[in-house]
């Protein structure tokens, strides 16, 4: 399995509805359908590309609100 090493300073930008504009480091990246295997990393993040989509892939670590959205465009997403 791949070791996850988290990078600071990436500069994405995240807002949840309740906790407003929120550090990376306050995010966690939620699938439970893809084998750690798949995921890719993008600044910093991993994610699985087919699961990236709007809501309920992020969660707030302050407030555990489902529907954080990335505010920032992922680098390399189309690659």
């Amino acid at each position: 399995m791949p070791e996850i090493n988290k990078q600071e300073g990436t500069g994405l930008k995240f807002q949840c509805p309740n906790c407003g504009k929120i550090p990376q480091d306050q995010v966690m990246f939620l699938c439970n359908t893809c084998k750690q295997e798949d995921l890719v990393e993008r600044e910093g993040v991993f994610i699985c590309p087919s699961c990236l989509t709007p809501g309920e892939n992020f969660e707030c670590c302050l407030c555990g609100s489902k529907d954080v959205r990335l505010l920032s465009e992922l680098p390399g997403k189309n690659a």
